[in-house]
């Protein structure tokens, strides 16, 4: 059966690394192949990757046999982390025959920590204003290098947020994009549709499970399964494990609050929804505990809203399908639905060298 155009999207964190493949179009998606492996503790260093050959080893295994499917492309699009990006909306100048590109330049360099050639960037003119994304060339340099020593073409470099929007969002009121991951939790504006502001926190999942272990005395093992287990429900274990979760996840309440401030008062908009993605976005309650300190609705992110996933309900494939979390796929969904674009290269934004600035 064909398929059209293939594409292939990997995710990489410090956690874990995801990968994706789709066949068909945008308007059609068919899942062609998808899997997830854990990275070692000690394979990533400051962001980067540290041990290169044990990373590619465990890439290339993965490619090579992923838990469902076939990868048949070499055509790759990647995600650089949130928290090592830049993201921001300016007004353009008032001028006449403004030069976008030296704008943006002038942009990051009063609003970015790092020297301007230290950076890739890329933008978008959206009417009267200018969409920026940059980031650090070490860390986005080091990515394509482990890609492209195995055998893979990027062909574009977004940040997690546009991803998770392409897949995610599908109305213009005001939503947040709340992405509790392993050791970073992001959190993205969209608003008609576009990434509108972009803000990190550090905490996430590995700090409940920390804190359970710690709080309860017992392993990480079984700190990590109760959390799995249990979530944000106060009826099991007598409630305990729902007081040490309640105390993190107020960390991250606040800052959505926080959050939200600030765009009210820049905006002098309302956030309508929010939607939770990353692996403990499947944690049982997770959605109501949200939604009731909130005040406002609160959704878990379903990835596979616009994707065919027909070969995840084939008999041999029933038994491993119970034990995926659909949320942490959700950014390499968004990427690989980019890789089906006619010019996947010029369709968004691009930090990769060749198409970035």
């Amino acid at each position: 059966m064909l398929f059209g155009k293939k594409s292939l999207a990997i995710d990489i964190s410090d956690y874990s690394v995801e990968i994706i493949s789709l066949g068909g179009s945008v308007n059609q998606p068919k899942l062609l192949a998808m899997g997830s492996a854990v990275i070692k503790p000690w394979i990533f260093e400051a962001g980067q990757i540290a041990k290169k050959e044990e990373f590619k080893k465990l890439l290339k295994e993965l490619v090579r046999k992923p838990q469902f499917g076939r990868v048949n492309s070499d055509r790759v699009t990647l995600a650089v982390p949130e928290a090592e990006s830049f993201v921001f909306f300016r007004n353009l100048p008032l001028e006449q025959n403004v030069k976008v590109e030296e704008f943006a330049r002038l942009e990051l360099a009063k609003n970015v920590p790092y020297p301007i050639e230290e950076l890739y960037f890329d933008y978008q003119v959206f009417g009267k204003e200018v969409f920026i994304v940059g980031s650090p060339k070490a860390i986005i340099n080091n990515y394509l290098e482990a890609i492209r020593s195995i055998g893979f073409k990027p062909v574009a470099v977004e940040v997690e947020s546009i991803s998770l929007g392409r897949v995610l969002i599908n109305d213009n009121q005001p939503t947040m994009i709340a992405d509790i991951g392993a050791r970073v939790s992001n959190f993205s504006i969209f608003d008609d549709q576009k990434l509108k502001y972009s803000f990190s926190l550090p905490i996430a999942g590995s700090n409940f499970t920390k804190a359970l272990a710690q709080k309860l005395d017992m392993t990480e093992e079984r700190a990590e399964a109760l959390k799995v287990k249990v979530g944000l429900d106060p009826k099991p274990e007598k409630g305990r494990v729902f007081l040490v979760m309640q105390k993190e996840m107020n960390e991250i309440t606040n800052e959505v609050k926080r959050i939200e401030a600030f765009f009210n008062e820049k905006e002098n908009k309302t956030i309508a929804k929010v939607i939770l993605a990353g692996g403990s976005a499947a944690l049982p309650k997770i959605a109501e505990y949200f939604s009731g300190n909130l005040e406002k609705p609160v959704e878990i992110c379903d990835p596979w809203d616009k994707i065919n996933i027909d070969i995840l309900k084939n008999k041999e494939s029933l038994a491993k399908v119970r034990s995926v979390n659909p949320t942490v796929y959700a950014t390499a969904i968004g990427l690989a639905l980019r890789g089906l674009e006619n010019n996947p290269e010029k369709s968004a934004i691009n930090l990769l060298p060749a198409s970035g600035k």
